[in-house]
């Protein structure tokens, strides 16, 4: 079985499916067990197609990247379909800051991305983690 930070590979997708999508039907389809023998019966050649799809998404992005003036991407992503992304916001008309683009742009065209402040990501992630840790 296949884990993840403590949790089984199985139940982790079962929850990321249901935080994703609220259905809760799913968890009756028995992926607990059916999950290790899907990964052990895969011939290899398909996670070498994956990786080679992964690649090719990963150049089409990156270059598609290079295409916006107000975007820089400072490393390649390696076969992950998440890419961090520089803005630009001084080379934008009416266009603040990160979120306000990200806004503008879900509203403009429908396409929804998240804005990454590091520092302010990591500070809510510590203020999470001392509202739910364990009291001793």
């Amino acid at each position: 079985m296949l884990s993840v930070y403590g949790a089984s590979f199985s139940s982790t997708l079962l929850y990321s499916f249901n935080v994703n999508t609220g259905e809760k039907y799913f968890i009756s389809l028995g992926l607990n067990g059916a999950i290790p023998q899907i990964l052990e019966n895969t011939k290899d050649d398909f996670f070498s197609k994956v990786i080679v799809t992964l690649k090719e998404a990963a150049d089409k992005c990156f270059d598609g990247i290079r295409e916006v003036p107000c975007l820089t991407c400072p490393k390649k992503p390696e076969g992950s379909m998440f890419v961090m992304v520089k803005l630009n916001v001084s080379l934008l008309e009416d266009i603040s800051d990160d979120l306000d683009f990200c806004m503008k742009l879900a509203k403009e065209e429908s396409v929804i991305i998240v804005p990454a402040a590091l520092e302010d990501g990591l500070a809510r992630i510590k203020a999470f983690h001392q509202r739910h840790v364990r009291k001793q």
